[in-house]
């Protein structure tokens, strides 16, 4: 079910001249927003002064509003939580998504809880968010690079082009939906806005670095009009529109348009299929694998003994692909039957899998080994 987002206009933020129309859960939570890390990656500034902070002490940023000030700039939320204004193509300004009671009335939130502030909290949909700890990304990076972890089937889609740029047309690049331990994630390089682009770690962002981010639950201000708003902004590198096609009507820009697009569609948590039974080795599938390429990817100059470890590791690759593929397309079929008799052919190879995926690392461990003791001696 695709909801109709749109973001808050500048009255519900602030309230009118006369202190009315503004949202009661922004009244009582504040005007400043916070970034999640994923928003920080993608481009989305925040402050330079740690004393810009929301009401649960996170650092700010700046988000956009519905309300065109006069014709190429919209109103926007400053680090403060004071208005602002930036141009409609600005691709540094981030994003703060709301559905209106019409739309919020059509769904049920997973969890809720009540801040101090009164403000109840909602959970629906998810997104990625956080990054991860170390230990976590290193396991995440040996998984990507030996695809031994799997691919959802879902994709999330964000702007490829330099942040940085005025009238720089959108250009959609999607990245990929992994699991792995029952957790979801996506990998994407870092684009930081300015040399204080900090994530929640106190890691300096560092341009074209990989980061893996935890998708993660989005929690929304429940409003006593009904309104949802996003407590944090969710994403960056969009702009509200280019120069020569700016609308005053909010429905008619592009943010619209990716909103519908891709935002909407893309916090519906993937279906997940039970992996743990589908990872092991299928010798049916790697039967037709082309054994003959992958052998002359190997050089030479490896024993044949590696050569086939390496090759036995690739067969692997390329079946757990073909299940994964075949078990998803059967689960989001509704196909029961198929995706058992998938699960059933995948059981008895995990071991096997394991046990190729281990003597492979082992062997590189004692070859480490001997290569210090010999540089000692």
């Amino acid at each position: 079910m695709a909801l109709d987002f749109t973001f808050l206009t500048e009255e519900q933020i602030w309230g009118d001249d006369d202190g009315n129309g503004q949202l009661d859960a922004i009244e009582r939570y504040g005007t400043k927003v916070a970034p999640t890390d994923l928003t920080v990656l993608l481009g989305g500034r925040i402050t330079r002064d740690a004393d810009h902070r929301t009401s649960e002490n996170d650092l700010t940023c700046e988000s956009w509003s519905a309300s065109l000030v006069r014709n190429d700039y919209v109103r926007c939320v400053y680090f403060k939580g004071i208005k602002y204004w930036y141009y409609v193509d600005m691709h540094v300004i981030s994003a703060r998504p709301a559905l209106p009671p019409s739309e919020a009335s059509k769904i049920s939130p997973s969890k809720t809880r009540t801040l101090p502030s009164g403000v109840q909290i909602a959970e629906y949909g998810e997104y990625p968010q956080t990054v991860v700890d170390e230990l976590t990304f290193l396991e995440l990076e040996r998984g990507y690079n030996l695809k031994s972890i799997y691919p959802t089937g879902k994709n999330y889609t964000f702007n490829s082009v330099d942040i940085h740029g005025h009238f720089t047309p959108f250009k959609a690049k999607t990245y990929p939906e992994y699991e792995l331990n029952g957790k979801k994630y996506i990998r994407v390089p870092g684009y930081p806005s300015e040399d204080n682009s900090k994530l929640s770690t106190g890691e300096q962002v560092k341009r074209g670095k990989a980061y893996w981010v935890e998708v993660q639950p989005i929690e929304w201000l429940m409003d006593k009009s009904g309104w949802m708003v996003s407590k944090k902004c969710l994403f960056a590198g969009v702009h509200i529109d280019t120069l020569e096609t700016h609308h005053s009507d909010f429905s008619k820009t592009f943010m619209k348009k990716y909103l519908d697009t891709y935002f909407a569609r893309e916090i519906e948590p993937s279906k997940m299929v039970d992996k743990e039974a589908i990872k092991g080795l299928s010798e049916r599938l790697a039967e037709i694998s082309d054994l003959e390429k992958v052998k002359a990817t190997v050089t030479p100059a490896r024993t044949p003994e590696r050569t086939d470890i390496l090759t036995r590791i690739t067969r692997v690759r390329k079946a757990k692909s073909l299940l994964s593929k075949a078990a998803q397309k059967a689960h989001e079929e509704g196909d029961e039957k198929t995706l058992q008799e998938i699960v059933e052919m995948a059981k008895p190879f995990a071991a096997r899998e394991a046990a190729v995926l281990n003597k492979f690392h082992q062997r590189q461990a004692t070859r480490r080994a001997a290569r210090r003791q010999s540089n000692r001696e």
